[in-house]
C-alpha cells in the first residue's frame, strides 16, 4: 500500500465518519415513547401530567389511542358527554349520568366556582379527565365530595391551569371522564 492510498483510506473514513456524525446530530435526542404503563400511571396519579411529546404521541398513534380509550373507559366512575345543542362555547351548566356541574362566577374579580353535584356521595370520583375536539387534556384533582355528594372548586381564570380547566367545561363540545 503506497502513501497514496493511505491517505485515500483516511479521506474516505473521515467522510463516512463526519456523514454518521452529521446524521446523528440531526435526528436529535432520541423521543422518549409513552407506553401502557404510562397511560394507566396518568389515569391513576392526579398528580402525573402528559407531556406536550407524550400528548402528541398518544394522539398520533391509533392503537395508543385506542389503549388510552379502553383504559379510561375502565377507569371511569362517569362520563361527562359533549353537548348536542349549538353554543357560543360558554356553557354554564352541564349534566351527565349520576350528576351535574354548573359554573357561577364569584363576587371577587377573577374568582369562578364550579359545583359538582355527584347522585353518590360515598363514592364520589378523585378525578375528572376533559378533552378536546382537538386532543387537548386537562386533567384535575377533585376536592372530597361533602355528604351531599357536593363539590365546590374556587378557581383563578388568571391562573393558566384553572383557566384550561374553565375552557374545556365551557367548550360544549369537550368530553370528560370522572375517575374514581
Amino acid at each position: 500500500m503506497t502513501v497514496a492510498d493511505h491517505s485515500d483510506d483516511i479521506a474516505q473514513r473521515a467522510d463516512e465518519l463526519y456523514a454518521a456524525r452529521s446524521a446523528m446530530a440531526e435526528a436529535g435526542p432520541p423521543r422518549r415513547r409513552i407506553g401502557l404503563a404510562e397511560i394507566v400511571q396518568y389515569l391513576n396519579d392526579p398528580a402525573r401530567a402528559l407531556s406536550m411529546d407524550e400528548q402528541r404521541a398518544l394522539f398520533s398513534d391509533p392503537k395508543l389511542r385506542a389503549d388510552f380509550r379502553r383504559l379510561k373507559t375502565a377507569a371511569a366512575a362517569a362520563e361527562l358527554p359533549a353537548l348536542a345543542a349549538a353554543s357560543d362555547g360558554n356553557v354554564k351548566a352541564r349534566r351527565f349520568e349520576g350528576g351535574s356541574i354548573s359554573i357561577h362566577p364569584s363576587r371577587v374579580p377573577g374568582q369562578i366556582y364550579v359545583i359538582l353535584h355527584f347522585a353518590w356521595p360515598s363514592g364520589a370520583p378523585r378525578m375528572m379527565l376533559l378533552e378536546s375536539t382537538a386532543g387537548e387534556l386537562v386533567k384535575r384533582a377533585l376536592p372530597a365530595a361533602d355528604q351531599n355528594g357536593e363539590v365546590t372548586m374556587v378557581l383563578d381564570e388568571r391562573s393558566a391551569a384553572d383557566a384550561g380547566f374553565l375552557r374545556l367545561l365551557a367548550d360544549p363540545t369537550s368530553t370528560g371522564t370522572f375517575v374514581l
